[in-house]
């Protein structure tokens, strides 16, 4: 026999996913961009939210073409339910505590995994042993997969739904092969203006590289360009141009003298820099914040070793 009070309270109960999906908007302010965080369709998406929309009898966003925006009730309810799923988080978090590992999802940059996490992390593993690190390598754009913790990217230190706290900037200067110095001749600050440079992605860098030192006769907007750091460091040490690097990626190879500083005077500190990325209002893991504890020690010995780079650097 059917319970008339039961079904009535059936009927007010929500699925969990139209708020997960109410929250992924809302973290985003993008319905495009939440259908890519919980994996869904748009459509899906818009669908899940209007039902919510439709059981609260309230509207939780303004829409534009723009950006969406939460409404004051969409406000309220994003109060009252992040807290919520902070708790099952942590409830996750402590089933894991009794396992035997933890996974550790982590989102960075192609060149900042290879130079510095995979370079150092057995020092954190040495003291998380139980801790597993899933690494999703992403160049110039965010993914942050539900399941990530923290990511550090590139920019310019602000993310809509994102903290930011500052990790590493870098000295930009220009680098080339030895063999590449030699043949056209590097010798002054002019010399520049023969060479074939090499630009990542556009040229942005250089651009402003260039409002730093006005040498004349350069044409910035010609050269070769590649679409991440790691394949400009390889262009250059190829011999085929002058690249505009930052210091502290290329310093194992000018140590190998397969790159060269043909004019170390030359270097200007980025107005972009590192950061590390984590979700608004969600509270991390104990082993998120000592990873983040693990990269911030990290980057601080690394600006100590660069204070002196231009004497420290044998350029020829």
């Amino acid at each position: 026999m059917n319970d008339p009070v039961s079904n009535k309270y059936v009927s007010r109960v929500p699925h969990l996913s139209w708020f997960m999906a109410f929250k992924a908007v809302a973290d985003k302010q993008s319905f495009t961009l939440a259908s890519r965080e919980l994996h869904l369709t748009q459509p899906a998406i818009s669908q899940q939210v209007s039902k919510l929309e439709s059981l609260l009898k309230t509207k939780l966003f303004f829409r534009s073409s723009r950006k969406v925006v939460m409404t004051e009730d969409g406000e309220r309810l994003y109060e009252k339910i992040n807290m919520p799923f902070n708790a099952l988080l942590n409830i996750v978090d402590e089933f894991n505590e009794n396992s035997n590992s933890y996974n550790l999802n982590i989102e960075t940059e192609p060149v900042f995994s290879r130079l510095f996490i995979s370079k150092y992390l057995i020092e954190f593993l040495n003291k998380h042993n139980y801790v597993l690190v899933r690494q999703v390598l992403t160049t110039h754009h965010l993914d942050f997969l539900p399941e990530t913790e923290l990511a550090i990217k590139w920019g310019e230190g602000s993310w809509d739904g994102f903290d930011a706290q500052f990790l590493l900037g870098l000295n930009y200067v220009p680098v080339c092969s030895p063999q590449y110095a030699k043949e056209h001749n590097l010798v002054t600050t002019s010399d520049l203006s023969k060479a074939v440079l090499i630009h990542e992605r556009d040229t942005t860098d250089w651009q402003y590289w260039h409002k730093h030192h006005p040498v004349q006769g350069i044409d910035i907007k010609k050269g070769h360009v590649a679409g991440e750091s790691d394949a400009v460091m390889s262009m250059a040490m190829a011999g085929l141009g002058v690249a505009l690097c930052g210091y502290e990626l290329v310093k194992e190879h000018l140590e190998r003298n397969d790159l060269i500083l043909p004019f170390p005077e030359l270097h200007v500190r980025h107005h972009k820099a590192y950061y590390i990325l984590t979700r608004k209002n969600t509270v991390l893991s104990k082993e998120a914040i000592g990873f983040i504890n693990f990269l911030t020690k990290i980057s601080l010995s690394f600006d100590t070793d660069t204070n002196c780079w231009e004497e420290t650097t044998d350029v020829r």
